[in-house]
């Protein structure tokens, strides 16, 4: 229990000391990789959330990433650059976007929800690829770091990296205690057996729609 306990603590503290000793070990590049490794293990928590602890196999998560990729993008072209307004921005985007999918895809079970989410996914592409203002299929490119305040200076790539770990941080302790609270063991106990949940009257489906925004929102972020 005590190794569980100090694990996380350990792993943080390892993490947040690398981008000082990377450039003493010749692992300068390494840096930006753990970075990007973080912003995908983002994405992946909020998948393991509804899918883990929810049972919710959706195949189309990451079309949330891109609505918050996309929002950012759309932001940027309007000729924002403050990463404060462009982050909460695209989470707030993936949020809504996971409200109104699932409100959909939430009222059918099985094979039929991993379809229909697969149908979702397959609907923001088609639309993002239409989008010939952003690049269409080519993309759109962002060549100017984004803003994080007089007091950080998001060009410096180590600043950058703890940035990330904070917020990466902050969301996986977030996720931890949401699990192991009332509302965690409710969607754990509908994951096992959702029809005894609601023989026993809990609002099977308002909490696995909670779950699921929350869930892309964290993929919009």
């Amino acid at each position: 229990m005590k190794l569980d306990r100090w694990f996380p603590w350990c792993a943080l503290a390892a993490l947040a000391v690398f981008p000082l000793l990377a450039p003493a070990m010749g692992l300068d590049f390494y840096v930006n990789f753990v970075r990007r490794a973080l912003i995908f293990a983002l994405a992946a928590a909020s998948l393991n959330f509804i899918l883990g602890f929810g049972g919710m196999a959706a195949l189309g998560h990451m079309g949330f990433v891109g609505v918050g990729a996309y929002t950012l993008v759309a932001l940027a072209d309007a000729g924002h650059a403050s990463a404060w307004l462009m982050w909460p921005a695209g989470a707030v985007a993936g949020g809504l976007v996971a409200a109104a999918i699932g409100s959909v895809a939430l009222r059918t079970r099985g094979v039929y929800f991993i379809m229909i989410t697969l149908a979702f996914a397959q609907m923001l592409y088609y639309l993002a690829v239409s989008l010939r203002t952003y690049g269409g299929d080519d993309g759109y490119g962002l060549y100017t770091p984004l803003e994080l305040g007089a007091w950080l200076d998001g060009a410096h790539a180590q600043v950058f990296y703890w940035v990330v770990l904070a917020i990466a941080a902050a969301v996986f302790a977030l996720f931890s205690r949401v699990a192991h609270s009332r509302y965690g063991h409710a969607l754990r106990g509908i994951r096992d057996n959702e029809t005894r949940m609601v023989a026993l009257g809990y609002p099977v489906y308002g909490l696995k729609l909670a779950g699921f925004v929350a869930a892309g929102a964290v993929a919009g972020l």
